[in-house]
């Protein structure tokens, strides 16, 4: 299982790596289209805006999965180890659940509604930005079936 999430983990960060390097391509010729040529390019300002979407929500499953979200664990260091340990199982459950009725079912729903709606700037479908909450909605899914077993695996946190 190690394996899988390693190269997922990759994959992630190589997308995440686009999607950063298309956001500074496309800065860079929005500034010199406008300042340069004197006409700003509608294109490029959609396209960063939806690169940050899909940054913020794909980054935010990849932190999720790397565990390296903040944490303030003042309170779970005072608890006994079994219970600190059942609490975190039960986290990681309660992130698959709402992962699954909010990411996944939530942002199928989005995705369809909006196919049929077209951006201004670069005539693609609505629902291709949207479709970044379902494919986070699976990668938080995966990452905390991961948690939850890697902790099952282990005698204490």
């Amino acid at each position: 299982m190690s394996k899988f999430f390693k190269l997922l983990n990759k994959g992630i960060e190589y997308l995440l790596m686009v999607l950063v390097a298309l956001m500074v391509i496309s800065c860079v010729w929005q500034v010199m289209s406008r300042y340069i040529f004197g006409q700003a390019s509608a294109q490029t300002e959609e396209l960063m805006r939806y690169a940050i979407i899909w940054v913020s929500i794909i980054g935010g499953a990849y932190v999720y999965g790397e565990k390296g979200h903040l944490a303030i664990t003042y309170f779970a260091d005072k608890l006994n180890k079994t219970i600190a340990k059942g609490i975190a199982i039960f986290i990681d459950a309660a992130i698959c659940i709402f992962s699954a009725i909010v990411l996944i079912y939530g942002g199928y729903q989005i995705v369809s509604a909006t196919m049929i709606q077209i951006s201004p700037g670069m005539g693609l479908p609505m629902g291709y930005m949207y479709m970044a909450l379902p494919i986070a909605g699976i990668l938080f899914i995966l990452y905390s079936i991961g948690h939850i077993t890697t902790k099952l695996k282990t005698e204490v946190i």
